[in-house]
């Protein structure tokens, strides 16, 4: 006995899937319906058809909402960042599209990207209200 290693406990490591997982549960608190955005080409359930799905690059998911503008997140696991080729894509989204993309590591920095993208979203109603209010119908 007296050679055995003492217990020591140690903390689980989060993966992807745990930050997806929270990050979803946090949209759906919010009032957010998230779908999942598939990549690459998949045969169908009965195997007479192909599939395509996003290109490759393209983030995780798409998230739309009743009064917010609707925006994609691509989840990676702590401390990971995008592959040159997810950044290319992002950019190319963005520029293209104008359509903001969350790029989130856990679930604290999707709560604070969302935060933001509110306010934005709120000082851009203020000041089209403004100007319709001073211009008129």
């Amino acid at each position: 006995m007296s050679n055995s290693r003492p217990f020591r406990l140690k903390a689980p490591r989060l993966n992807e899937n745990d930050v997806e997982r929270a990050c979803l549960d946090l949209l759906k608190l919010r009032s957010y319906w998230a779908a999942r955005l598939h990549a690459g080409t998949f045969k169908s359930v009965d195997g007479a058809r192909w599939i395509k799905g996003v290109a490759k690059g393209t983030p995780d998911y798409g998230a739309l909402h009743e009064i917010y503008p609707g925006f994609l997140i691509e989840v990676k696991r702590p401390g990971e960042k995008p592959s040159r080729e997810q950044e290319f894509r992002h950019w190319e989204i963005r520029a293209g599209y104008r359509i903001a993309i969350a790029v989130v590591d856990n679930v604290a920095s999707l709560a604070t990207w969302l935060d933001a993208h509110e306010q934005s979203a709120r000082e851009r109603w203020a000041g089209f209200l403004t100007v319709r209010q001073v211009r008129g119908p």
